[in-house]
């Protein structure tokens, strides 16, 4: 009997410790990458909404998805631009597509929410593409396409605000290697806080 008491208790301090534990590191627990993957789709992420932090698209049949701890996406705004870069893996090989839109200029993440429901047109003037692989960075000339965020929202832990997240999909066709190429089933589920949103 005394032996199952001091059994319980030490499993009550365990259990405390790991709840102590978690609390203190929910910054860090949120900017962890979930990928499930999508059996429709093999080999990208499942398309969510919880800040899982993974996107992934098709390069023609190859996927292009978020990997280990790398970054999914960082969000630069410059003066009169909004830079959004997916940073993941595309033949095995580090690679990041950037969609730059001039005009709009959030100042902090919270503002994000600005974009829920809609959809930005990837072929308008104010918007570029451009994909690095490599060490080369390459401008895409976009034959049609758009992102949409579908589902932008504000997280909050504990009542304290911790988040934005962006999820949504993209889809567009371009040139590479002089080819026409489709980039298709493209999904992201974004967390973008202090440490991936830049202001300057």
């Amino acid at each position: 009997m005394k032996n199952i008491i001091k059994i319980s208790c030490l499993s009550i301090v365990f259990i405390s410790c790991l709840l102590i534990t978690s609390c203190s590191s929910s910054d860090f627990e949120l900017s962890k990458s979930v990928f499930i993957e999508d059996y429709d789709f093999p080999g990208l992420p499942v398309y969510s909404e919880w800040g899982y932090n993974t996107f992934g698209m098709y390069i023609d049949r190859r996927s292009f998805i978020s990997y280990g701890d790398v970054y999914p996406a960082k969000i630069i705004v410059n003066p009169d631009t909004f830079n959004l870069t997916f940073n993941g893996l595309y033949n095995n090989i580090p690679a990041s597509l950037r969609i730059s839109i001039k005009g709009y200029v959030p100042t902090d993440y919270p503002e994000l929410v600005e974009l829920n429901d809609s959809t930005l047109d990837l072929k308008a003037s104010n918007c570029i593409v451009t994909l690095k692989q490599g060490g080369y960075t390459t401008k895409l000339n976009i034959i049609q396409g758009n992102i949409k965020f579908k589902r932008v929202q504000n997280l909050y832990v504990d009542k304290e605000f911790a988040k934005t997240i962006l999820s949504g999909t993209i889809e567009f066709k371009t040139f590479l290697n002089n080819e026409p190429v489709a980039i298709t089933n493209g999904r992201f589920d974004l967390g973008i806080g202090y440490e991936n949103f830049y202001y300057y």
